[in-house]
């Protein structure tokens, strides 16, 4: 797995800050460290609506194509996933999961499962058939990328809930990935979020 960061709001803590002074009328405060400070208030106090004004957008690899369904189900953030339609995919690995892998005869067989699906992906590709409908062979833990975008309040959302313990192990680790990134940009809005 891959995470890195592509774009993030320039100077996202000013930005929010200047937002969520605009109400007060109170922009003439800013500076560094009361924009810091504004920004953790806000966050302690649930005043999130203000995080939407600062964004990240990410690239995202070697990630099974069950954890990037899990992430889309995040509708509030923008996706761009890597067709398996269009694009010949024979070249992908497959994502193993880590209780599989702890077993040698487990991962054996589970390996052989997916040069077996690679295999006849590849038949059919020969045969003629399109690469849409070949495509259905291939397993759901197959490597996929995709770019993920959305402002700090959904990264907040998808962090809190998808880096609980109780997440699935892979969309956990990805998760922690991205709030390590996003928390070395912003500490104060990420700074009370769990999932390192």
């Amino acid at each position: 797995m891959h995470v890195e960061l592509l774009a993030i709001t320039d100077n996202p803590e000013k930005q929010i800050a200047h937002a969520a002074r605009v109400s007060p009328g109170s922009e003439y405060k800013s500076s560094p460290e009361n924009d810091k400070r504004l920004v953790r208030k806000l966050v302690e106090w649930g005043h999130h609506s203000t995080l939407e004004f600062a964004s990240a957008t990410f690239l995202i690899s070697g990630i099974s194509r069950a954890c990037a369904n899990q992430l889309t189900r995040h509708r509030l953030a923008s996706f761009l996933q890597e067709s398996m339609r269009y694009r010949k995919v024979d070249d992908r690995d497959i994502v193993i999961p880590p209780k599989i892998a702890a077993q040698p005869a487990a991962a054996k067989k589970f390996e052989g499962c997916f040069k077996e699906s690679q295999r006849v992906y590849k038949e059919l590709l020969e045969m003629g058939i399109p690469k849409e409908d070949a495509r259905f062979v291939l397993p759901l833990g197959t490597q996929t990328r995709l770019v993920v975008s959305a402002n700090f309040r959904e990264w907040r959302h998808i962090i809190n809930i998808r880096a609980h313990p109780a997440a699935q192990w892979e969309i956990q680790e990805l998760s922690r990935q991205i709030h390590r990134i996003l928390k070395e940009h912003a500490p104060s809005v990420f700074f009370d979020l769990g999932g390192e």
